[in-house]
């Protein structure tokens, strides 16, 4: 990868999202939110981490608020166990994530910013995941993430 490309990825990653305005604890989580696209890169393949899109679908829809979201955040990131992990079907393929030995206040922020990111669905992710399931015989997951593209990225490169 070349260093104009590596620049513009992160300049895309530091970035707010159009139209989108952060609060300050969620612009300072950005700025440190590159920690974690190291894994959760959705360009990956094969993945070391679920993209963060997923990520946040997930912990949104298992949390009562921003508070009850940040808290789960980064009660998994400090100490990831099976018990508590949300993203199962990407814990049984790619196993848990190591602990992020960061202080408590940068984890809260980066978790603010991952409530408030507005991240684009991983249409790369789901190509590279459905190709390799299908080289693999898994009907079941190429059929998934067949169905992820169509409803997600229909007209998106």
């Amino acid at each position: 990868m070349s260093r104009r490309t590596v620049f513009l990825f992160l300049l895309a990653t530091l970035a707010p999202a159009a139209g989108s305005a952060l609060s300050p604890e969620a612009r300072e989580g950005q700025a440190l939110f590159p920690a974690c696209h190291v894994c959760h890169d959705p360009t990956l393949a094969p993945p070391l981490g679920p993209p963060m899109w997923g990520v946040q679908r997930r912990y949104r829809n298992a949390s009562l608020d921003k508070e009850d979201f940040v808290e789960r955040i980064v009660a998994f990131v400090k100490a990831p166990s099976l018990e508590q992990a949300l993203m199962t079907p990407a814990v049984e393929r790619l196993g848990l994530m190591p602990a992020l030995p960061l202080p408590d206040d940068m984890l809260h922020k980066i978790a603010a910013y991952i409530w408030e990111a507005d991240f684009a669905p991983p249409c790369e992710h789901w190509r590279n995941a459905a190709r390799w399931a299908e080289s693999t015989g898994d009907a079941a997951h190429a059929a998934h993430d067949a169905r992820m593209l169509q409803r997600f990225c229909s007209g998106r490169p």
